[in-house]
């Protein structure tokens, strides 16, 4: 199966748009999960937690890995703090290859994003949803949404066709940028280069770096 993240893991350089240049982007990995800044940087210090191992889904990642994401996404959740501001957290949740939920990678990874953008209110005037305690509550037997904002958990069970990165699109409407919510039309290269720069000493690993693509434009 061709999959953007297990590509880049195993190569360590940066894809977009199916197309490989320069760069490794990964700021800190553990035994399971590694964490990059997200193409397509709607907000600078944008970060994605990812297992390395190919899962469709956080719901159907084996629940004896969710301490472990749990741990990362602390972590996380400390340093954007301290360099830009507390983040929300969510994942488009598919449960196939063709129910994405708004997904775009069906490789699980959870969206961490320091934005004061009140998504919450927003997802509740149009989908059903319930509060949990916890990844291993996720749905499995749906598309879902799941959102953790204000120190509160939420899934949204989705039983309709919703549109491709239907939360970006939320967030980048909020901070009135709504040309940033495709990442596969705005890379927001710079916003990323700074990310890096920022956050490298912040994580324990060898510092990583990333050039700019060979050809800035992307392919429809």
């Amino acid at each position: 199966m061709d999959c953007q993240f297990c590509t880049e893991l195993k190569t360590r350089k940066v894809l977009f748009n199916g197309e490989i240049i320069e760069g490794n982007r990964i700021l800190y990995e553990t035994e399971n999960f590694f964490v990059f800044p997200s193409l397509g940087q709607i907000v600078e210090g944008y970060l994605l937690i990812a297992p390395k191992k190919h899962y469709l889904s956080i719901a159907q990642i084996p629940e004896e890995l969710y301490p472990e994401l749990v741990k990362i996404q602390k972590k996380v959740e400390e340093i954007l703090t301290r360099n830009y501001s507390k983040p929300l957290f969510f994942e488009h949740g598919p449960l196939s290859e063709t129910e994405k939920g708004g997904c775009c990678i069906t490789h699980a990874h959870l969206h961490c994003v320091p934005a004061n953008v009140n998504v919450l209110d927003y997802l509740k005037k149009h989908f059903k949803y319930i509060k949990i305690s916890s990844y291993s509550d996720l749905n499995k037997q749906t598309p879902y949404f799941f959102l953790e904002q204000s120190e509160n958990k939420f899934l949204f069970s989705l039983n309709e066709i919703v549109p491709s990165q239907y939360i970006r699109q939320i967030i980048a409407r909020g901070l009135n940028t709504p040309e940033k919510w495709n990442w596969k039309s705005y890379l927001g290269l710079s916003e990323l280069k700074n990310t890096i720069k920022k956050l490298e000493l912040e994580f324990t690993q060898t510092p990583p770096n990333i050039l700019p693509p060979k050809n800035a434009t992307p392919k429809e």
